[in-house]
Formats: structure tokens, sequence, C-alpha cells
């Protein structure tokens, strides 16, 4: 079984007087939001063999914290098409170039909550309506497929497992 986590990086700090949107770090009360999903990993068991992250600071700020906290580090991969709004779905991204079984993606909006929409579209399952509906900071959804390899993802083949905002827990 292949397991999915998407997060959207840490709330960005937009006080910190830098105008460039890559460039942004994040802010203290996303660093606190971001440690709580962290405590949810670990309370779940939800480690990650292969990391894909946006480029940008925050989502890279975001990954250190996240990866503080996990019992080994995962095999890191930064991509382009995860800036933002890519013409590039991330289960096509996630399709193509994962190759580990416990996967997760660190991206923007609305390129996550798009994404799962495209994905799982016409779906009636709770966390998937609450993704698409509303995807803040720091949140995380997360997928199993019952099946091998990644190629062969599919509406079909998943388990919605959680979709959960910092401010449940």
């Amino acid at each position: 079984m292949l397991n999915l986590s998407l997060i959207r990086h840490a709330k960005s700090d937009w006080n910190y007087g830098i105008h460039d949107d890559r460039s942004r770090p994040i802010s203290l009360k996303g660093i606190k939001k971001t440690k709580k999903i962290c405590g949810l990993l670990k309370e779940k068991k939800i480690i990650f063999d292969e990391v894909f992250c946006s480029p940008s600071k925050r989502t890279k700020d975001t990954l250190d914290i996240i990866v503080k906290n996990l019992p080994f580090q995962p095999s890191v991969h930064y991509l382009e098409n995860l800036y933002h709004t890519s013409p590039i779905d991330i289960f096509d991204t996630v399709m193509l170039e994962a190759k580990k079984t416990r996967v997760l993606i660190v991206s923007h909006q609305p390129l996550l909550s798009n994404s799962i929409d495209n994905f799982f579209s016409g779906s009636q399952n709770k966390h998937y309506l609450n993704a698409i509906t509303s995807f803040p900071t720091s949140a995380l959804f997360n997928v199993s497929f019952k099946c091998e390899e990644w190629c062969q993802i599919l509406k079909s083949n998943s388990v919605f497992n959680f979709f959960i905002k910092p401010s449940e827990l």
C-alpha cells in the first residue's frame, strides 16, 4: 500500500519586508501550527521515505520543521512544478517522480486543493470535501492507495485517511 501526504506551507511572514514571493519566510505563528501537525504525525506514527517540495523559502522552512521531528531523514527533491499554480497536477507529479512508498508533498494553494479536486472529483468523502473547501496553512491531507506502484494510483483504489487543520489540534 502506498501513502501520500500533502501539506500546505506554514503561514508566511508578510511583515518581513521581502516583496519577492519565493523568498518570504514563515512566521512564528506558522512555526507553532506546523509543530502541532508534527505532533499529529508522531502520534499517528506517520513517516516519510521521500519528500517533494516547492523551491520557495516558506515551503523549505516548513519542511525543515517536519524533518527535524522525523526518526530518520527522507530523500528530498525540490520541484519547480510544485510552486503555486503549476499546470502539472500534484498527482501527476507523484506518478512520474515518486519511487518510495511513503511520500510527502510540501506545496501551495491553490495547487493543493485543485489537484485533490481533479483527482477525486465527485467524491462525497468528508476529508476530500473539507480539503477542497478550505486548505489553510500547515493543513495536512493524507490518502493511501491499494496498489504497489505510483503509476497505478486511481480514485478507485484510494482510501482517505484524514484532512486536518492545525486549528483542530
